[in-house]
């Protein structure tokens, strides 16, 4: 798409929780006690703090306290809203926007909250001596949630909202429509910038136990700069990519369910 050509847009999207975020390498120097003295640069936005299980590579590998060879927590900051948090550990960190009560804020909302939480992590490292943000690689996921009795009543609904996929009810076949779905593909981003993975699997909202499917557009591009302009270029590509994507991925259908406006 040309730079001139507008981004598909919707009303009322059915996005979730946005993730924009980047792996980088961890620094021998950083240890547990540091994970307070963090919190205070971002304490006054996100005054809640929680502790949840590191997360690991592809491989299964967790980065490791060098002192002792066990892994760091992965911390949460939270705003009081719950809409909004950090995540960090060792060798990642992560700003993502969740729905709660307000309406998603858009990207360019996002892009600035990641950018802001990157140079305060910058600013940290380097009034800490902890060494250089080197970044391994860039991350931006929007996960999207398909409700039962909203988008959809069966399973085999599904194809009224994913174009691509269609169980085929055709007369006399052994299997009856499938109780769960799991699917997922990938394609490549331009000038070898990385992927865009698509998964889509069957699920139970954890607050009400409502059925959804949960269709999650993740693009991963391998990082080796801090420089703002040319981490900003890779996330807008990630962005456009993810938009079209779930557009193309999508019906026209449930275009107009969504209140697509252009």
């Amino acid at each position: 798409m040309s730079e001139s050509t507008p981004l598909p847009s919707y009303k009322a999207p059915p996005v979730n929780e946005v993730v924009c975020g980047m792996r980088f390498y961890p620094s021998d120097k950083f240890n547990v006690s540091h994970f307070g003295s963090l919190w205070e640069k971002f304490r006054s936005d996100y005054p809640i703090i929680k502790h949840v299980p590191p997360l690991g590579s592809a491989t299964g590998e967790f980065a490791a306290d060098p002192a002792t060879g066990m892994p760091l927590p992965r911390t949460w900051f939270i705003n009081n809203s719950d809409d909004q948090l950090i995540q960090f550990q060792l060798d990642r960190f992560y700003f993502n926007w969740r729905h709660k009560e307000g309406a998603y804020p858009r990207y360019p909302y996002v892009i600035k909250q990641f950018e802001k939480t990157m140079d305060t992590i910058e600013g940290f490292f380097e009034e800490f001596k902890i060494g250089k943000l080197n970044p391994i690689e860039y991350e931006l996921s929007y996960i999207n949630h398909f409700e039962k009795n909203r988008e959809w009543d069966e399973i085999d609904d599904l194809s009224k909202i994913l174009t691509d996929f269609i169980w085929n009810k055709r007369t006399g076949r052994f299997l009856s429509i499938p109780s769960k779905i799991s699917w997922q593909t990938e394609f490549e981003l331009p000038d070898k910038k990385g992927h865009l993975f698509v998964n889509l699997k069957s699920a139970l909202r954890t607050d009400d136990n409502v059925p959804l499917f949960i269709l999650e557009l993740v693009a991963r591009g391998k990082g080796n700069s801090t420089d703002k302009k040319t981490v900003r270029e890779w996330y807008d590509i990630a962005h456009e990519w993810i938009v079209n994507g779930f557009t193309d991925l999508t019906s026209s259908e449930a275009h107009k369910m969504w209140k697509r406006i252009k």
